[in-house]
């Protein structure tokens, strides 16, 4: 099985990060990248549009649910803890896994939000015509040129302003435009 979606780790320490990806990776899932604090966390998913967060409770310099209201709606989030830990974070839109770690519940979960990440990028790429995607490009572009931004800068930048002004990402990118 080789899971194509994007999956982060975030562990208070490099050994435990790696132990959890060398799980993943038995079960042909490979993360995109490890974290130990939550700094490192949030800036590294800027970058990407959506994805599953497998992160531990407490982290080097905070624990979970304090940056919760940081990472956007559209990540999946396995919370890793104590019974104790766990029930501190809010039921909705965490999915908790309490330690000691079964193997099989966190692959179990791991694929099953895997699944239901790609699922919401295909229903929401259905929505778009090939000119609005081609807009959303000729947008990024144009940020890109003048404001010396990277794509995923752009894009990210996009979908910033479409999120809090609660439009969708083609109406900011003809707003660029014009």
């Amino acid at each position: 099985m080789n899971l194509t979606s994007n999956v982060f780790v975030a562990f208070h320490s490099e050994k435990l990060c790696q132990k959890v990806v060398a799980m993943l990776k038995m079960s042909g899932i490979h993360p995109n990248f490890t974290a130990t604090s939550s700094n490192e966390l949030l800036s590294k998913i800027m970058s990407y549009e959506s994805g599953v967060i497998l992160c531990e409770t407490k982290l080097k310099d905070t624990v979970l649910f304090d940056i919760l209201d940081y990472i956007p709606s559209y990540f999946h989030i396995v919370a890793i803890g104590t019974m104790d830990a766990l029930d501190d974070l809010p039921n909705q839109g965490v999915f908790k896994l309490s330690v000691p770690l079964d193997r099989n519940d966190l692959i179990y979960s791991v694929t099953m939000l895997i699944n239901l990440d790609n699922h919401g990028a295909l229903v929401h790429n259905q929505f778009r015509t090939p000119d609005e995607e081609l807009i959303i490009q000729q947008a990024k572009a144009l940020l890109i040129h003048k404001y010396h931004m990277t794509e995923e800068q752009a894009h990210r930048y996009m979908q910033t302003k479409s999120m809090n002004s609660g439009e969708k990402m083609i109406t900011i990118a003809r707003l660029i435009l014009n």
